[in-house]
């Protein structure tokens, strides 16, 4: 592809708008094989290589009137723009399914982590009992 900030430009513009990545990039392959077939059939016909690529640039169109194009295209956007509601739901299934899980995965194979944890929550809560039922007979004397 050529090296023009105009296809930059194009490409925020149509992820910004939501269309999907494959469709972006697609596009952008299509735009530059015909901004190629452009020039060189500008160079075919005699132009030098500077007017051959503003020809091919004046031909190819403006990055707004192609952005427009594509994006008025909604089958083209990608499935979370074109059902917000559906990856709302989704994204949220997601996250209450799997945040219960992390633990356990974060923990799996650590048989001798868990056991020393367990230990020192058991040790943990038998002293603070204890100390809790020393300051209760402390307090009834």
């Amino acid at each position: 592809m050529p090296d023009r900030p105009q296809f930059e430009a194009l490409r925020l513009e149509l992820q910004r708008g939501g269309i999907a990545n494959v469709y972006v990039e697609r596009t952008l392959r299509e735009l530059a094989d015909h901004y190629v077939d452009l020039e060189c059939a500008a160079l075919a016909a005699g132009c030098s290589s500077d007017e051959a690529a503003r020809l091919a640039s004046g031909q190819l169109g403006s990055p707004q009137v192609i952005a427009s194009a594509v994006l008025a295209r909604p089958e083209l956007r990608c499935w979370s723009q074109r059902w917000p509601t559906v990856a709302f739901c989704v994204r949220s299934a997601a996250a209450i399914g799997v945040l219960p899980a992390l633990p356990v995965l974060l923990v799996a194979g650590r048989r001798d982590d868990i056991a020393r944890w367990g230990g020192a929550i058991g040790t943990a809560l038998v002293v603070v009992g204890s100390l809790y039922s020393w300051l209760d007979w402390m307090i009834t004397i």
